[in-house]
């Protein structure tokens, strides 16, 4: 699932053992949520079961307090990786 919002791009996908994660644009960390997260969420349904989105509901909610798992550079710039289980 991609999300673009703007020249924001947000996207939830499988990693390589098929775990969610989310990429989120930038490298520094998130302060808040914005009301942005609720079209995220409401897209990210159609891929993530009804565990995975309250997983990633819950992991939205500590994205000011830690750091990616890793990072993604694009053409377009870098992407933060946040794996929630």
């Amino acid at each position: 699932m991609l999300f673009v919002q703007g020249t924001s791009v947000t996207a939830v996908v499988r990693g390589s053992i098929g775990e969610p994660v989310i990429l989120l644009p930038g490298e520094s960390r998130l302060a808040t949520l914005d009301p942005g997260w609720a079209d995220v969420l409401k897209a990210a349904n159609v891929v993530l079961n009804t565990t995975e989105l309250q997983c990633l509901w819950s992991a939205m909610l500590t994205f000011s307090t830690r750091r990616p798992d890793s990072y993604v550079v694009a053409e377009s710039g870098i992407l933060a990786v946040y794996r929630f289980r």
